[in-house]
C-alpha cells in the first residue's frame, strides 16, 4: 500500500489513472471519454434537534468518467462510472461511495442501461430541486429519491421533440423471499419537455419497501429570467398513506440566481422511525443566493429550516459555500 493513502483512495486513483493514461497515449481511440468532477463544500451553522455545531460539509462532491463509442449502423456503446468523494472526511474514513455507474446501448430504438442509476421517479422531478444535495434537498421530506443497483433501464426515443417514456426494472435477487423475477421493483415515468415547459408523471412500486407505492407529478415553466417548479407526491404503504406538495422559484439576474423552495408533506407517516428525530420532515423552507465567478465556479449561501415529522422540533441551517466543476 502507498504510504498515506488508504485502500479506497488507492482504488479510485487506480481507476482514474488508467483512463487518463489511455487518453494521453492513444488519442482518438478514446476521444469519446470525459473525465469530470464537482467539489461542493459549505461552512455552516447547523442547529439540529439533536444538537448544534458549526461544521464544514461536503455536499455530494464527486468524480467520474463517462463516454460513448460508435459501433456502426447508428448504434453507440455508452458508459459512466461516478463516485461520491468527501474532501472533509478523516483520512481513515471510507469516503468513497458509488453514484450512477452503468454500461448500455443507444440508438434509434432508444437507450438501454444496466448497472446502478437514479430511478425514473427520482429523475422525474426535472429542474424542480434548487437545493439538490444541500440541507434543503427534497429527500428530507419525500421518499422516492433512490439510486439503486440491479438497475435495468430503458428510455424511448423522444416523440414530437418533447415526449419520452422511461421504464426501470429491478430484480430482487432474493429467491427465499419470493423476489426472483426481473421486475420485483419498478419505476416508470412519462415526461414532456420543451425549452419553456416541463411536465412528468412517475410511479414507483416496491422500491421503498414491500407494498410501498409512490406517485409523483412534476411541472415547470421558464419565463424570461424566472423558472417556476411544482411537485406533488402521494405514497401508500399498506393501510397508511401520505402526500406532499412543493413549489420552487429561481430568478436569475446578472451573474446571480436567487432561489426559494418550500415543501410540505405528511409522507413521514408511511414509514415512521423508531427514533422520531429520524423521521422525514413534514415541511421545509429554503432560501438561497448563487453568484457565478466563472463558467465553472460559484459561491453561494443558503438558509434552510425544516420541521421534523411527528415532533415539535426543527432543524435549521445557515451556510456559505463554494462549488467548482471540471
Amino acid at each position: 500500500m502507498v504510504s498515506g493513502i488508504n485502500r479506497p483512495h488507492l482504488q479510485l486513483l487506480t481507476l482514474l489513472r488508467s483512463p487518463l493514461l489511455l487518453l494521453l497515449a492513444s488519442g482518438p481511440a478514446v476521444a469519446g471519454l470525459d473525465v469530470y468532477g464537482r467539489l461542493n463544500v459549505t461552512l455552516q451553522d447547523s442547529e439540529e434537534a439533536r444538537g448544534s455545531v458549526v461544521e464544514l460539509q461536503s455536499n455530494a462532491s464527486r468524480v467520474g468518467v463517462k463516454g460513448e463509442e460508435a459501433l456502426g449502423n447508428g448504434l453507440e456503446a455508452i458508459y459512466q462510472f461516478e463516485w461520491e468523494v468527501d474532501p472533509d472526511a478523516d483520512s481513515g474514513d471510507d469516503n468513497i461511495s458509488p453514484r450512477n455507474q452503468f454500461v448500455g446501448l443507444a440508438g434509434a430504438f432508444g437507450t438501454l442501461k444496466v448497472g446502478r442509476h437514479d430511478t425514473a421517479l427520482k429523475d422525474a422531478q426535472g429542474d424542480f430541486e434548487l437545493f439538490d444535495n444541500l440541507e434543503g434537498d427534497i429527500k428530507n421530506t419525500f421518499n422516492g429519491e433512490n439510486r439503486l443497483k440491479n438497475y435495468v433501464g430503458y428510455t424511448t426515443p423522444t416523440f414530437a421533440d418533447a415526449l419520452s417514456v422511461t421504464v426501470n426494472l429491478f430484480p430482487g435477487e432474493d429467491a427465499a423471499a419470493g423476489n426472483d423475477g426481473i421486475a420485483d421493483g419498478t419505476s416508470i415515468a412519462v415526461t414532456y419537455e420543451t425549452d419553456l415547459l416541463y411536465a412528468a408523471v412517475a410511479h414507483d412500486s416496491d422500491l421503498d419497501g414491500e407494498g410501498v407505492e409512490t406517485l409523483r407529478l412534476a411541472g415547470g415553466y421558464t419565463h424570461g429570467p424566472a423558472r417556476f417548479g411544482l411537485l406533488y407526491q402521494q405514497t401508500e404503504a399498506g393501510n397508511v398513506d401520505g402526500d406532499g406538495f412543493g413549489a420552487s422559484l429561481a430568478w436569475s439576474f446578472g451573474d446571480n440566481t436567487a432561489k426559494l423552495q418550500y415543501v410540505d408533506a405528511d409522507i413521514w407517516r408511511t414509514t415512521p422511525q423508531a427514533d422520531p428525530f429520524d423521521n422525514l420532515l413534514d415541511s421545509q423552507l429554503s432560501l438561497g443566493l448563487d453568484h457565478d465567478l466563472g463558467e465553472h465556479t460559484k459561491v453561494f449561501g443558503f438558509y434552510t429550516t425544516g420541521d421534523i415529522g411527528g415532533t415539535n422540533q426543527s432543524n435549521d441551517y445557515l451556510a456559505v459555500g463554494i462549488e467548482h466543476q471540471f
